[in-house]
């Protein structure tokens, strides 16, 4: 993982992907509607660590039980009350941003809440297979081997 995280992009389809980080885009674009430009860059920055500490404590399970038997799962609760002031003040956007990266966790790491890292292929929006990593990582060192010659 290490090796492709030092060999791929921001623009690679094949990447790792921390799994339950909050996607910080929805964060900025609320806070340059809600603030004056000296203070966006701030504001975004609290906004962002506040939720991905909510994320990470234990003590808050937004999370209810849905089916019966064998099809019953866990799935994140729209009406817990983090989540209700969180899409009142900050929108849905951001809220929306705070449940995936629950939804990530609790299936990637559902004994703890801490992300995880995981290959993953941004073409297809799903975890990328070895053999998809693979040829990732041989395509970009030859592409490192031929931009030295």
């Amino acid at each position: 993982m290490q090796g492709l995280r030092d060999l791929s992009c921001e623009g690679s389809l094949i990447r790792v992907k921390r799994m339950g980080q909050v996607d910080e885009k929805p964060f900025m674009k609320v806070c340059k509607q809600k603030f004056i430009d000296e203070n966006v860059e701030v504001e975004y920055a609290m906004l962002c660590s506040k939720w991905q500490n909510a994320l990470n404590d234990s003590a808050w399970h937004p999370f209810k039980r849905v089916g019966t038997g064998e099809n019953m799962k866990e799935v994140v609760d729209d009406e817990d009350e983090k989540l209700k002031s969180l899409r009142e003040e900050w929108g849905e956007d951001v809220k929306n941003a705070v449940k995936t990266a629950l939804e990530e966790m609790n299936e990637f790491n559902p004994s703890g809440r801490y992300i995880v890292p995981v290959l993953w292929n941004f073409e297809h929006g799903r975890k990328a297979t070895l053999k998809e990593g693979i040829a990732h990582m041989t395509q970009q060192i030859k592409n490192l081997k031929r931009n030295r010659t």
